[in-house]
C-alpha cells in the first residue's frame, strides 16, 4: 500500500521542497549536513554583500571572520537545535556583519534529512532601527514638551480669567473679561489649526503620475491672486517642457501652493517679483525659485535652517506654516530642498524631486 509521504513526494519533489527553503524560513541560511551553503535567503545575502552564485557550494568556513563557524555550529548542534547564539560573519571586502543565529537539523521537524537549518537575525540591521526609533521617540518627547509649554500659556491665561470673573464684585468687567476670554481662546485654536494643518498637509487624492505644466502655472497664479495682489507681485513661470511623467503632481501643486504662500507672508518691497523655473534630469524633477524684494531676517533665517521635529518647529514659528507644510511634502516625495540667501531680501530655493519607481503610488496628496 501506497503511503501518504510516497504520493506527497510523487506529486512534489524533494527539490522544489529544498529551493522553497528560504521562503519557508525566512532571513535564513540552508547548509547540507556537510557544512557547505545550499541556499541563502536575499536579504541575507544583501548584508552580506554577495550574490546566492558565490557562496554555494561553498564550506560555511567561507563566512569565517574571526571565529571558526563550523565549530560553533557543531558544538551547538549537539542536541539537534539551538537557540540565539551569536556570531560574526564575513561580508565582502571582509566587512564584518553580526547575527543571532538559531538552528536545527531539518530532519527534526520533516522527512528531508541532510540539511541543517540556520534561522538569522541582522543584529547590525536591529541596531541602526534602534536607533532610529530612539531618535524619533526623542523628537516625539521635543514635541511633547513644546506643545505642553507653548499651549498652555493660552489655556493659563482662559483659567486665569475664569477666575477673574468669579471673583467680580459686579458685571461691569464682564464684557472686556469676555473679549480677553476670546482672543485666548482664538490664539489656541488657532496653534490647533496649523498642527492639524501640517498633520494633513500631505493627504490628497490618487495621482495620475503626470505633472501639466501650463495647469501647474495656472493653479499657481490663483493662489497668488487668492492671497495677495497680482500687480504688487510679480510671478514669472518657465519650463523647459508642457509635461513631465513619473512625478505625483498633487504634491508637486501642494508643494509649490505652499512655498508661495510662504514667500508672500514676508514683508514686502515693492516690485517683490517670484521667479519658478521647473525642469527635468535622469533622476527627477528639478524645480528652482528666485524671489526677490522679500525681507528674510536673522530669526526667520534660522528657523528656516533648523532640522528638529516639524511639529517643535511650527510652535516655535508658527508664522512658518506653509513652509513647513513643503517641507513635509517633500520629506513624503523623498525630495531634497535646499535653501540659501544671497542678500537680506533675495532668497533662492532649489528643490530635486525624484521620479516615482511605481505610477500606482500612494494614497498621499495634498493640501491646499
Amino acid at each position: 500500500m501506497t503511503s501518504l509521504t510516497d504520493i506527497s513526494l510523487s506529486l512534489i519533489s524533494e527539490e522544489e521542497i529544498r529551493q522553497k527553503l528560504t521562503s519557508v524560513f525566512v532571513e535564513s541560511i540552508i547548509l547540507t549536513n556537510k557544512f557547505d551553503i545550499d541556499l541563502i535567503s536575499n536579504d541575507v545575502l544583501d548584508a552580506l554583500g554577495y550574490a546566492l552564485e558565490e557562496v554555494q557550494g561553498k564550506g560555511i568556513s567561507f563566512l569565517n571572520y574571526k571565529e571558526n563557524l563550523q565549530n560553533l555550529l557543531l558544538s551547538n548542534l549537539n542536541r539537534g537545535f539551538f537557540e540565539e547564539a551569536t556570531a560574526t560573519l564575513k561580508g565582502r571586502h571582509n566587512k564584518p556583519v553580526v547575527f543571532s543565529i538559531s538552528g536545527f537539523y531539518l530532519g527534526l521537524v520533516s522527512n528531508i534529512n541532510g540539511y541543517i537549518i540556520l534561522k538569522v537575525k541582522n543584529l547590525d540591521k536591529v541596531k541602526e532601527q534602534t536607533r532610529s526609533h530612539d531618535s524619533r521617540h526623542e523628537d516625539l518627547d521635543n514635541f511633547v514638551y513644546r506643545a505642553a509649554h507653548d499651549l498652555r500659556g493660552p489655556l493659563a491665561s482662559i483659567r486665569g480669567l475664569v477666575g477673574v470673573m468669579k471673583l467680580r464684585k459686579d458685571n461691569a468687567e464682564v464684557d472686556t473679561l469676555l473679549e480677553m476670554l476670546d482672543s485666548c481662546a482664538a490664539n489656541l485654536d488657532e496653534r490647533l489649526f496649523k498642527l492639524l494643518y501640517l498633520a494633513d498637509s500631505h493627504e490628497a487624492e490618487i495621482p495620475s503620475g503626470d505633472l501639466k505644466l501650463a495647469l501647474l502655472e495656472q493653479t499657481l497664479r490663483e493662489t497668488l491672486a487668492l492671497n495677495c495682489l497680482l500687480d504688487v507681485v510679480n510671478f514669472h513661470f518657465t519650463s523647459d517642457h508642457a509635461e513631465i511623467c513619473g512625478v505625483h503632481e498633487h504634491l508637486v501643486q501642494s508643494l509649490l501652493n505652499n512655498i508661495l504662500l510662504y514667500i508672500i507672508s514676508l514683508p514686502r518691497k515693492d516690485g517683490a517679483t517670484i521667479n519658478c523655473h521647473i525642469s527635468k534630469n535622469d533622476n527627477g524633477l528639478l524645480i528652482q525659485i528666485r524671489a526677490a524684494g522679500f525681507t528674510v531676517g536673522c530669526t526667520i533665517r534660522q528657523a528656516l535652517l533648523q532640522r528638529t521635529s516639524l511639529y517643535s518647529e511650527l510652535l516655535i514659528s508658527p508664522n512658518l506654516i506653509n513652509y513647513y507644510a513643503a517641507r513635509k511634502i517633500a520629506q513624503a516625495m523623498q525630495a531634497q530642498v535646499r535653501l540659501c540667501f544671497p542678500h537680506d531680501d533675495v532668497q533662492e530655493i532649489h528643490m530635486q524631486i525624484p521620479f516615482q519607481t511605481d505610477s500606482a503610488v500612494i494614497s498621499q496628496g495634498a493640501k491646499p
